[in-house]
Order: C-alpha cells, then structure tokens, then sequence
C-alpha cells in the first residue's frame, strides 16, 4: 500500500517536471519568437534604420542599392525632402538625370527653402540639353509668387496657428488686466498678431491654390517631338530631350498638353514624362 501509494505520488511528481518543463520551453519559445519578431519588425518597419541603411550604403559607393531602399520609404509612404533629396544625389551619382532634377524639384516641393536641393538641382540642370528662356514677369507679381512659395501650406498654416494663439492670449490679458498700459499693450499687440495670423492664413489659401494649379513635371526620354494636337500625325512643333521641365495643362489617356516657361505649348505621349 506504501509502495503503492509512492509510487503514485512518484509518478504524480514525474507529470508535474515534465508539465513545468514543457511550460518552461513554450515561455522560451513564445519569448524567442517575440524577440525575434520585434527585432525583425524593428528592423524593416522603422524607416530610421532603412533611411541609415540607404545613406550607408551612399557613402559606400552603392548607388543602385541605396535607390532601391529610398524607393521603398517612399512607396511606404514615408515622404520627406530628405529622402527625396538623398534619392537625387544617388540619381546623379549614377548619371540619371531626369530622375535626378524628379526628386530635387519633388523634395522642394515639401521644402522651398531647402538650400541643399536648390544647389544640387541647378547643377542637374547645367546637365541638360534644353535652356529655356523664361518669359519676363511683372517685378510684383514674380515677387509675390516668391513670397507664397517661400514656404510651404503647412509651414504657413503652422505660422497661422501660433500667431492667432498669441493674439487670444494678448486679447485674455486686455479683458483681465486693470493696469492701463497692460490693456492697451494686450489690445493693440492682439489687433496686430491677429492680422499677421490672417495674413498667414491667406498666403497657405494662396500656395495650395498655387500647387494645385501648376501641375508640373519632368520630361523622361531621351528627344521627344512635341505635336500640335493628341494625335501622331498631327504638325511637329518642336523638340525636347530629358530633364525638362514643363508645366501641365492638360491630360488625356494617353497625351499630355504641356507649357514652357517661354510661352511655347503642345502636346507629347503620357509616357514620356513624369510629373513630380
């Protein structure tokens, strides 16, 4: 009966190790495949480290490589003049041109004052075989359009933001102050803050109104004729090659009406641009 009974409580003890050794290799496991998903997860998803992955591979002479994952943040959706600049240096290391002025014209979209892609994107164009001469404009109006380009809708809105918050807090400090200075200061600085906010408001109305307006792009093979109409047979009027850039006007399936800087105006194959 002891020896039963012992061999019971044995027995009982031997399914009990193996139940906690069991527990103890799936927690091992489940803690192993955590670690690991979250390291590969840390890996591909941050685009941090890819942004540094690409950039290394910059400095290492690896152009292509580094095109493929700056290519992949922004399929991602992971959008900044950073990376699209950094995608025209590997662009024009590899003497792509067109693709080169694409993202240097697409990273000042996001960033107008971006210093770096200015320079970068004069020295693609000095790479290129059409100087178009750009009509003269009004000294106020070319003023002007620099003034709402200078920074972009949402730097613009941003500014909105802050100055309107600091024209209420100067309106708060004129309805609860006593001090006479302190009122006038609070309503008069209110006034002005809030004519600088509406000011700003109106200049982001103005560069969205801009942007959407002034579709542009950037012309990709190599000598293109431009027709007078969307047709193949229509008149010759002039001809393009790569790295031009053109203003948009109009899209069918499979032409596209474009404008120069000089006036000039036509038609050529959806194909043979990208718009940026």
């Amino acid at each position: 009966m002891n020896s039963s009974l012992k061999l019971s409580v044995g027995s009982s003890q031997i399914k009990n190790r193996q139940s906690s050794i069991v527990n103890i290799q799936s927690f091992i496991i489940l803690l192993f495949l955590i670690i690991t998903s979250s390291t590969f997860a840390t890996s591909y998803a941050n685009p941090n480290i890819k942004f540094k992955e690409a950039n290394t591979f910059y400095a290492d002479g690896k152009y292509s490589e580094a095109v493929e994952i700056y290519n992949e943040l922004i399929k991602d959706d992971y959008l900044s003049p950073e990376i699209y600049y950094n995608l025209g240096n590997a662009h024009f290391k590899l003497n792509e041109i067109p693709s080169a002025i694409l993202n240097y014209e697409r990273a000042l979209k996001l960033k107008p004052d971006y210093e770096d892609a200015i320079f970068n994107l004069k020295q693609a164009n000095f790479r290129t075989i059409d100087k178009v001469e750009r009509l003269p404009e009004l000294f106020i109006g070319s003023a002007y359009k620099n003034l709402v380009v200078s920074k972009t809708a949402e730097t613009w809105a941003y500014f909105t933001i802050g100055l309107l918050a600091v024209a209420l807090f100067m309106f708060i400090s004129y309805l609860l102050t006593s001090i006479i200075i302190v009122k006038k200061t609070g309503f008069y600085g209110g006034l002005l803050f809030l004519l600088f906010g509406l000011f700003c408001w109106f200049m982001a109305s103005e560069n969205q109104k801009l942007v959407n307006q002034s579709a542009e792009a950037i012309i990709f093979t190599e000598t293109v004729i431009i027709k007078s109409e969307p047709n193949a047979n229509s008149q010759k009027l002039f001809t393009l090659h790569e790295g031009t850039k053109v203003n948009v006007l109009e899209k069918s399936s499979s032409w596209v009406k474009i404008k120069l800087p000089n006036g000039n105006v036509g038609w050529l194959g959806a194909k043979d641009l990208e718009v940026i």
